[in-house]
């Protein structure tokens, strides 16, 4: 393996590898479109909501204020809000490109998420990222998740490598970083795809993690 680079990389799934939450936004646009709300409430409320149970969650008090609340009515608005989701899924710019690299230089990948794992296996099978990966972490593969370092630590021992050995990418300090730092790890602040404000250091681009995973090694040396 080159020097270049560290013996283990692990990513963040959602707004670290793509935007998760441009595709809620553009799958929001399409619903509110079709139940005619032209002033963009729904979309407000998506973008302050959360998985798993968005759509449900959302959907139906804006229905039942709505008078319009069925069951029929929800789960079509369902079905289209994740049909448009879906369909908008695509990787950040240079993402494929760097886990290419990272593949060929024998760097052991893996994905930590909080999705459900069925949904982000399917997540990453469209964006055509999934074949990458050595392992995708989900709640259910050790029965916790993010931020418990626990779930880092249990990574690190199933790709085989120390924590010094290992970097973890993504976009929040909260549940990415900090957990992955209490562990040893090198973490790094991924901020290109939320609106999470970046500490210092943190990268801004998919450039950004090139320069920081070849300064890792550098520093190792």
């Amino acid at each position: 393996m080159p020097a270049s680079f560290p013996k283990a990389v692990i990513f963040d799934l959602d707004n670290t590898l793509h935007s998760l939450l441009l595709a809620r936004i553009r799958a929001a646009e399409v619903l509110a479109i079709h139940l005619d709300d032209p002033l963009g409430e729904l979309t407000l409320r998506f973008l302050n909501g959360d998985k798993p149970t968005l759509v449900t969650d959302t959907l139906t008090p804006y229905l039942t204020e709505r008078d319009n609340l069925s069951d029929d009515l929800l789960t079509t608005c369902s079905w289209l809000y994740f049909a448009v989701e879906r369909n908008c899924l695509e990787p950040f710019s240079g993402i494929a490109e760097l886990l290419s690299a990272l593949r060929s230089a024998e760097v052991r990948l893996a994905v930590i998420t909080n999705s459900k794992e069925v949904d982000a296996l399917d997540r990453l099978k469209t964006l055509g990222l999934l074949e990458y990966f050595t392992a995708v972490i989900a709640p259910e593969t050790f029965g916790v998740k993010k931020p418990n370092p626990l779930v880092y630590q249990k990574t690190l021992e199933l790709l085989g490598v120390s924590a010094d050995e290992a970097v973890m990418i993504g976009d929040r300090l909260d549940r990415d970083v900090i957990p992955a730092r209490e562990v040893g790890m090198r973490a790094v602040h991924a901020v290109y795809g939320s609106f999470e404000a970046g500490e210092e250091g943190a990268v801004e681009d998919v450039e950004g993690i090139w320069k920081i995973l070849e300064q890792t090694s550098v520093q190792k040396q």
